[in-house]
């Protein structure tokens, strides 16, 4: 069992209370893997197109797929000890399976934060007011895409552009200043390919803030499996009417949604981490049609 993390800069962030709840996350039930989920074949190009559907749009089809570069630890807030000591170990496992690094030291400073409250807009508003490092390296379209949604879960992610090195790279303001500063020094330059774009896209740290009155229809491994999708990739829920099962559709507000990962679920994220970190977003995902049907032999 992985140790439970908390954060002293978060709880003044957040202001919000720590005690166990009447409404708090119930404990996992039983056979927490049991999804009954449909036949072995799957339609590859399906597949694909929702996974297109559910991952935001880079900047451009010939950017890469945003992903964790660093050992994903996760930290949990809002939730009684042991209910959020669940949440912690689900997605642990999670990331295991779909080969995603993970750092499970004592102490490891958490990258991936669940958050429960009362009122998740009015936390992203303070957040915003008071700077919060949650928050203050989000874009303005990514601030604008947050306050607009008002469904019951937000989640954001802070991403950094950098060379195959690791080295960060300036874009947007930051780039056109760098080079009014120093007109006289030369863009890096990159191996580029039509199979490589010479820079990735590294998640920094990603925040799902769940509203607590959730609670009371969810247990723990259901916030862990959402919290896992809407993290560890940049993705959005799909439309309604998607042709697989997904539990990014949780808070959808039907009521019929999974609430565990499924074999979609599960192939998109071993899909996201499989192969090069620079490969073209147009050429990514390609795969999670062989990889639901692997996954659904497996659960035979």
């Amino acid at each position: 069992m992985t140790p439970l993390r908390t954060c002293l800069a978060l709880a003044t962030s957040l202001a919000v209370a720590f005690p166990a709840l009447a409404q708090d996350a119930g404990p996992p039930e039983s056979d927490p893997e049991i999804v009954v989920e449909g036949q072995r074949e799957v339609d590859g190009a399906e597949a694909r197109d929702q996974a297109r559907e559910v991952t935001e749009r880079p900047g451009s089809y010939s950017e890469p797929l945003a992903r964790f570069q660093r050992e994903v630890c996760p930290g949990v807030w809002g939730l009684a000890p042991e209910n959020a000591q669940a949440v912690i170990d689900r997605i642990y496992d999670n990331a295991e399976r779909a080969d995603i690094a993970i750092d499970a030291n004592p102490g490891c400073a958490a990258n991936m934060w669940v958050i429960v409250v009362d009122d998740p807009q009015a936390e992203f508003a303070k957040l915003q007011d008071e700077r919060s490092y949650l928050v203050s390296e989000l874009t303005k379209r990514q601030r604008e895409q947050v306050e607009e949604d008002t469904g019951p879960a937000l989640a954001w992610n802070i991403v950094s552009t950098r060379n195959r090195e690791g080295m960060p790279i300036a874009t947007g303001f930051d780039a056109v200043t760098n080079r009014m500063r120093n007109p006289a020094e030369g863009q890096q330059v990159f191996a580029m390919s039509r199979l490589s774009t010479g820079i990735r896209k590294d998640i920094e740290l990603s925040i799902v803030m769940i509203r607590r009155s959730e609670l009371a229809r969810l247990d723990a491994y259901a916030i862990a499996d959402y919290a896992s999708m809407r993290a560890l990739a940049l993705t959005e829920p799909p439309e309604q009417g998607a042709a697989f099962d997904t539990v990014l559709a949780l808070f959808d507000g039907t009521g019929t949604a999974p609430d565990r990962l499924t074999s979609f679920d599960r192939a998109y994220l071993r899909s996201v981490y499989r192969g090069s970190e620079t490969r073209p977003s147009n050429q990514a995902l390609g795969d999670i049609g062989y990889l639901m049907e692997e996954d659904l032999e497996e659960r035979e």
